[in-house]
């Protein structure tokens, strides 16, 4: 069961490389979003050289910026 849900976890989170590429900006672009933008979504970091996005919440971003 528990593997199952770090499965899930792993699934649902996306490195700056994935991350920037699932919303179609470059790792430049990506950072310069997560440092400016106030509506951006967090990063997640999972160790001092480790972070990454949450997939359900840059989708959501990029809804909110169709929507704008």
């Amino acid at each position: 069961m528990t593997t199952h849900r770090n499965q899930e976890q792993t699934k649902n989170f996306l490195r700056n490389n994935e991350a920037a590429s699932h919303i179609g900006v470059s790792l430049v672009t990506l950072w310069r979003l997560s440092e400016n933008d106030p509506s951006f979504p967090r990063k997640i970091r999972i160790t001092s050289r480790c972070v990454g996005f949450n997939r359900s919440e840059l989708d959501a971003y990029l809804e909110l910026k169709k929507s704008m």
